[in-house]
Formats: structure tokens, C-alpha cells, sequence
């Protein structure tokens, strides 16, 4: 398995092609991996949209500034947290949903 294109864009953007990796841009392409390859582990018809939901969870958040540190932190546990779930042998495909930006929160369900 080599280098695939999607992991030379996502370096290349990180590293502005100029200066090594940070220890959190380095983070940040491990998860992406980790992502890519949780996805060739799934049944074959859910793997491309593993792939797509993952590249579209990246890019999302490609603009976000390297100083923001704390968001860049959080955004990463979040990612694990999401793998995690992913990587359980019973979960055999994802479903995305998209709250727009400054919509209300879901409403909470009522405890029982």
C-alpha cells in the first residue's frame, strides 16, 4: 500500500510545502489515515462513502488557522472518538447529517 494522493494533498496543505510538520499537523494526517484505512476494513459497498465522509470531515476544517490550537486539539479528539466508533466490527456504514451553521442546537431528548 503506497502513498496515496489524498495523504500527499492533505501533507502538502499542511506543511505549506515550506517547513516540517507540527507535532499536531502530524495528529492530524495520522487520524486521516487511520480514517482511510479503517475504511478498506469495512464490507466493500460501504467503503467508498467511508472515504468520501472522511474527506469531506477534513476538508471541512482545511481552513482553519494553525494557531488555533485548542479547536485543532479538539477537532482531533473528536476524530478518535468518531474512529472509534467506526472501527467497531458492527458498524457497517455511516450516516451524515449536517446541521447548518448557527442553527439551534437538536433539542434534548427527556431523560427517563
Amino acid at each position: 500500500a503506497g502513498v496515496t494522493w489524498e495523504t500527499l494533498l492533505v501533507t502538502r496543505w499542511m506543511s505549506g510545502g515550506r517547513r516540517p510538520l507540527s507535532g499536531l499537523q502530524k495528529q492530524v494526517l495520522s487520524l486521516y489515515r487511520q480514517c482511510l484505512r479503517a475504511a478498506r476494513e469495512k464490507p466493500e459497498e460501504a467503503r467508498e462513502q467511508m472515504r468520501q465522509v472522511a474527506k469531506a470531515e477534513f476538508r471541512k476544517h482545511q481552513g482553519l488557522a494553525r494557531s488555533d490550537v485548542a479547536r485543532i486539539e479538539y477537532l482531533i479528539r473528536r476524530g478518535k472518538k468518531q474512529l472509534d466508533r467506526v472501527l467497531d466490527p458492527n458498524v457497517y456504514s455511516l450516516s451524515v447529517s449536517a446541521i447548518p451553521k448557527g442553527a439551534p442546537p437538536p433539542p434534548s431528548s427527556p431523560e427517563s
